[in-house]
This record gives C-alpha cells, sequence and structure tokens, in this order.
C-alpha cells in the first residue's frame, strides 16, 4: 500500500537572545516523540548528528550554570546498583521499600518541575557563554555533564 511521508518543521523548544532552539524527534518522527535531552537550532527534528553536529546538542554536553535549576540537581538514582548498594538482595524487594518509594516520587516530581526548567537554563547558559548561536553549536564541553 502506498503512504505519503510529509516533512514538516520541528516544534520551536525556546528562544533566547535570537537563538531559536528546537525539538529533536526520536528516528526524525514526530510519533515517536521528542527527546529529553537532544535540541537543535533548525528546524528539521534530525537525532541523526553527534553533539555539535550540525546544530544538533545533548544539553547534558552544555556547561552547568552556577545556580539552579541544574541537570545534575536531579535526584538519586533508583536502579538495582542503588538498591543493592542501600543493603537489598534482589529488585522486587528493592522495588517494594519505602526507600525506593520514596525516591521515585522525588523523580517523579523532578520530571514534572525541575528537569524542564534545568534544560533551559543550560540552554541559555550555553548561548549566553557564545557556545550556541542561530549558525552554529560549538563543540566545547568543558565544564558540562557527562553525556
Amino acid at each position: 500500500m502506498p503512504y505519503v511521508t510529509e516533512q514538516r518543521p520541528a516544534e520551536l523548544f525556546m528562544e533566547h537572545a535570537g537563538v531559536r532552539i528546537y525539538h529533536v524527534y526520536k528516528e526524525n518522527e514526530f510519533d515517536q516523540g521528542v527527546r529529553t535531552y537532544w535540541y537543535a537550532i533548525h528546524d528539521d527534528g534530525n537525532d541523526d548528528n553527534a553533539h555539535a553536529v550540525d546544530g544538533v546538542f545533548d544539553v547534558r554536553c552544555l556547561p552547568s550554570p552556577a545556580s539552579g535549576p541544574r541537570l545534575d540537581d536531579q535526584p538519586p538514582f533508583i536502579g538495582f546498583d542503588q538498591g543493592r548498594a542501600a543493603g537489598f538482595a534482589t529488585f522486587n524487594e528493592w522495588k517494594n521499600s519505602p526507600e525506593f518509594a520514596r525516591r521515585k516520587a522525588l523523580w517523579d516530581q523532578w520530571h514534572q518541575t525541575g528537569e524542564s526548567e534545568a534544560i533551559s537554563k543550560t540552554i541559555r547558559h550555553a548561548i549566553d557563554l557564545g557556545l550556541i548561536t542561530a549558525e552554529h553549536v560549538s563543540d566545547s564541553d568543558s565544564g558540562g555533564n557527562a553525556a
């Protein structure tokens, strides 16, 4: 059965100091949803590039702003390794613990409130430093968070 591929511009995420930042889409498809940490200075939504290639960047590779919220303000992780470090023998035991529930609630709150603001603030900081312009994204990741 034939189908039609339609090109449409990516959604604008933010604008700061004359630089527009657009969402990048998983597998370049709107239906797959936006990537959490990847953005671009153009509206093609392409996620096929590495950090700082063709105007696409991973916000985690940018320097952190001096004040919060910052991406490294995220709550403690809730994976099995953290459960093991807390003394739990199995993931199910960890997953059913009050500490896991507490950390999960912190993550839910972070995703609803702090994460988006931390991303926006990090991007504004990089624009102010000149690492992101309307024409270019710098390859510099000094002071940034590891990807």
